[in-house]
């Protein structure tokens, strides 16, 4: 009953291995995969299916590494081994796992050591020609013995072994010479052993073993344990890393208050007499090649006598409005200014007596005028500026009339006409 027990015991893992051969091979199922720069981690993932999954450490490889693999009906095995390549890497199946690791460094075979049990005198007579036939006798028998523990570990003396052979087909006795000169073999055949043993010491003394990789236990035996074996050739290229570029800084916002208020004086004619220009303007500038204000501006011409009211009479009024003005090269220490006014106006043809103040007016009418300029600028320093330019004057019909005869006094366009002007402007800029 025991022995059947043990039997059973025995032949169970073999049987049960036996059976996990029998199931599918995953790692020899065919993937066809066209992908670029795409990542381990996530390579493994579209080869993953419902029946089976991979089972790593993150620590244990670079699951970021980016590589492009294009494949066609290629075994899952062959596709581990490119993307593992260079990094010593194995995989083994356990169940519906397939288990990710480093490969396991083989144990290496560490010679005999020279301890060897007390050597035996022997009784029977030994044969001169022993010393000959020792050192390969004992070489076999140090390749056929297998290595366990060399602290504990001891070697039959093979002079044991020759003196029996010695006792059974040699009748000769042995003498003194005989025996000196089996000493001297022994020790030299030690001494030379006892050297290979320091030199394969020596040679293994810094040797460190790989650190051991926590595995996860499965109650499924592992069905095979694949060395990644390529076949055929298969084109791959390793995604290359792409540095970062830098973002192009984006320019500050200009967030500094600019204005500035202009007085100005300046030369025109209307109706056909001369007159003085005088106004000024204040204008904001949210950046410096553009601003919003506001504009006005008064004239009056020189007085002449009028024959039908017997007294001097002069064209007067104003006009004012919104103010849009560009810049061009505001820093340079000369540039030019484009202003454009729009407003609405009065011109009137009356006498006023300087002595009583008292002020005739004939006729006078409402305008409506558009006035565009340019002016060379000069910085002056920091707060100033001076200007000089020209705009010319667009005004609606005007249409001045006698009171008492409806005979005109002003053509409907005798608003119209060009000013020189001068201009001082003072604020931030």
């Amino acid at each position: 009953m025991f022995s059947k027990a043990f039997l059973i015991c025995l032949f169970m893992p073999f049987a049960l291995m036996v059976m996990g051969q029998g199931e599918n091979d995953v790692l020899a199922r065919k993937v066809t995969l066209n992908i670029r720069e795409t990542s381990i981690e996530d390579i493994l993932k579209q080869i993953e299916t419902e029946d089976f999954a991979f089972t790593y450490s993150a620590e244990i490889f670079d699951v970021k590494k980016r590589i492009s693999i294009n494949v066609k009906d290629e075994t899952i095995g062959n596709i581990l081994e490119i993307l593992f390549r260079g990094q010593g890497m194995e995989c083994q199946q356990l169940g519906n796992k397939l288990l990710i690791r480093k490969k396991r460094i083989p144990k290496e075979t560490v010679p005999k050591s020279d301890t060897i049990k007390k050597e035996i005198t022997p009784t029977s007579p030994i044969k001169p020609s022993a010393q000959k036939v020792v050192p390969p006798v004992v070489e076999k028998e140090r390749e056929e013995t297998p290595v366990t523990d060399p602290k504990n570990e001891t070697v039959t003396p093979i002079l044991e072994a020759q003196s029996n052979d010695s006792a059974i087909g040699n009748s000769i006795p042995s003498s003194e010479a005989s025996g000196s000169a089996s000493e001297n073999a022994r020790a030299e055949y030690y001494q030379e052993e006892r050297k290979q043993t320091e030199a394969i010491v020596a040679a293994y003394k810094n040797h460190e073993l790989a650190p051991l990789i926590f595995v996860p236990l499965y109650d499924a035996h592992p069905r095979s344990l694949f060395p990644f074996k390529f076949k055929g050739e298969i084109a791959t290229e390793e995604a290359p890393k792409r540095e970062k570029e830098p973002k192009p800084e984006k320019p500050a916002k200009d967030k500094k208050f600019r204005m500035n208020l202009a007085p100005t004086v300046g030369y025109t004619e209307i109706g056909n007499r001369d007159a003085v220009l005088i106004g000024g303007q204040l204008v904001y500038n949210p950046t410096k090649n553009f601003g919003i204000g506001v504009a006005g501006k008064g004239f009056i011409t020189r007085a002449e006598p009028d024959a039908q009211l017997g007294s001097d009479y002069a064209y007067s009024g104003g006009y004012g409005g919104l103010l849009l003005e560009a810049t061009l090269f505001p820093d340079q220490p000369f540039h030019l200014s484009f202003p454009i006014v729009f407003g609405l106006g009065e011109v009137m043809y009356n006498s006023l007596q300087p002595v009583t103040g008292l002020n005739t007016i004939e006729d006078q009418r409402t305008i409506f005028v558009f006035e565009p300029g340019v002016y060379l600028e000069m910085n002056v320093i920091k707060y100033l500026r001076v200007g000089f330019g020209a705009a010319y004057r667009d005004a609606s019909s005007t249409n001045l009339k006698y009171s008492s005869t409806e005979q005109p006094i002003m053509d409907k366009n005798g608003l119209d006409g060009l000013s020189i002007n001068v201009m001082l402007k003072f604020g931030i800029f």
